[in-house]
């Protein structure tokens, strides 16, 4: 199913290593590329967090308002987002890209593991015997706080202090959960897009918030 993508990763990886001749560094430029060419839904997704956001004291008035009826509370909520040109699953796009992707650079990766064996990147294989091809304990945990940051950043914009928000642990425990079986090249490359992620998230959201104020005091 994914043969094609994983042949075209496989390609792009060594083309990017002709010119950089670090596979570490490799991961890092391909991971830019990705997120370079999914800004357009990077920026719709932090654009529909905002809206959401703004949205919330009319979202809590329809909820109180219809707090005994559901299907109501559904329909208001939905004439609300219409109303406001809002789409609640646009958040998610990113995300299912993310994934549809990195099966195939899993795949990838390993079918350069006779390669990565012998590459290291920062301390990844040269402490230890490890290469990108192999686990990495501290690639591990240094995703897992990268992830809590992210997600920080992502509930301040939609208005939640996050501190005490259980979905601040999901996905770093799951990160945690399988990335001691995941090459580190891999990890390398979902750190990489996390804080990435994390810096556009927060520059689209300050312009946003610029443009909002410019609105408003004109």
């Amino acid at each position: 199913m994914f043969g094609w993508l994983i042949n075209g990763i496989v390609e792009a990886l060594m083309f990017l290593n002709g010119i950089v001749n670090n596979y570490g560094v490799t991961i890092i430029l391909f991971t830019l590329i990705i997120k370079l060419l999914l800004y357009p839904l990077t920026a719709k997704q932090t654009k529909s967090m905002k809206a959401m956001q703004d949205l919330q004291p009319e979202m809590d008035k329809i909820k109180k308002k219809y707090e005994d009826d559901k299907e109501k509370q559904q329909e208001a909520m939905m004439d609300l987002y219409k109303e406001h040109n809002v789409n609640p699953a646009a958040g998610c796009l990113p995300m299912i890209f993310q994934l549809a992707i990195l099966i195939p650079l899993y795949r990838a990766i390993l079918s350069l593991s006779d390669i990565l064996n012998d590459a290291s990147f920062l301390w990844i294989g040269t402490l230890t015997n490890g290469s990108l091809a192999e686990p990495d304990v501290a690639i591990v945990l240094v995703n897992a706080v990268a992830m809590i940051g992210q997600t920080y950043v992502t509930q301040k914009m939609q208005g939640g202090g996050g501190k005490n928000s259980m979905i601040m642990w999901i996905m770093p425990a799951f990160i945690i959960f399988i990335g001691f079986q995941l090459p580190s090249g891999i990890l390398l490359y979902w750190f990489t897009s996390t804080v990435f992620t994390a810096i556009q998230q927060y520059v689209i959201s300050k312009e946003s918030i610029d443009v909002d104020k410019e609105v408003t005091e004109q």
